[in-house]
């Protein structure tokens, strides 16, 4: 299968993870231009970090093909020649954020339940979405933050393909959403969330507040508290690559509109 260039507006960016032969890496997920859904990996961690980064919700260009050795197959997977990206506009990425701009296309994406997701996957294959919950029961840790192991890991290292890489802390994955898609789903699901921004807050702000009771407060009051009261939460959704096992990938947090 041969490359071709595609335009994505990068919407997600998951916590990096180490790869014994691309290095850290990040699974990033995007919309195309046709208004596709796209999972291109492996993008490299020095893409979103340092003075030449590339920030969420970035237009770019880049020469991609279909992933063709995933085990679960999934539809949207591309594989992405890191060297090809070309950063096409960044007006999205300003402050004061234009999150109208923004709604206009992320808004503009089916809005599905974790049920509807489950039943496309096992259809064709589907393997990323947008959920609006209806209701958010709850944010919630499965451990206390003070039993957190942290595997901090420094320095740079070489790939199997011979190129030298930046290593990474790597943080446990024990921050949940319980939620219900729908008023009248009976559904309850409590989901592990892989946001970015989220472990990047538990990173930092473990060195400004010293106690985990503290920490956990901060984080609380922000990404449950603030995102209840004040903003329209909505989540990006995708599977596991290895198990059709369903994650938080990302928040979409555009402010309440008053009515």
């Amino acid at each position: 299968m041969s490359w071709e260039k595609k335009k994505i507006l990068l919407v997600v960016k998951a916590y990096p993870e180490s790869s014994k032969r691309h290095g850290s890496v990040v699974c990033t997920a995007g919309i195309t231009e046709d208004g596709e859904w796209i999972r291109i990996y492996p993008v490299p961690f020095e893409t979103f970090r340092g003075g030449t980064k590339i920030p969420k919700y970035t237009w770019i260009e880049a020469d991609v093909k279909k992933a063709t050795d995933e085990k679960l197959s999934r539809k949207e997977s591309f594989k992405l020649r890191p060297d090809s990206i070309k950063i096409i506009d960044d007006l999205l990425t300003k402050k004061p954020v234009n999150w109208e701009e923004r709604d206009k296309i992320i808004l503009s994406m089916p809005k599905c339940t974790i049920e509807d997701l489950q039943f496309d996957f096992k259809e064709e294959r589907t393997s990323l979405g947008l959920v609006k919950p209806s209701v958010i029961h709850n944010f919630f840790t499965t451990k206390p933050l003070e039993d957190m192991d942290t595997d901090i890991i420094q320095g740079r290292q070489m790939t199997l393909l011979g190129e030298e890489r930046t290593l990474l802390e790597e943080l446990p994955h024990i921050f949940k959403y319980h939620f219900s898609c729908t008023k009248s789903c009976l559904c309850n699901h409590n989901m592990t969330c892989e946001d970015w921004e989220l472990f990047q807050s538990y990173r930092s702000w473990r060195h400004i507040y010293q106690t985990p009771e503290v920490l956990w407060e901060k984080i609380y009051q922000r990404y449950y508290t603030m995102m209840i009261e004040k903003c329209d939460l909505h989540f990006f959704v995708g599977t596991h690559s290895m198990y059709p096992v369903w994650m938080i990938i990302g928040l979409y947090y555009p402010p309440k509109k008053c009515i």
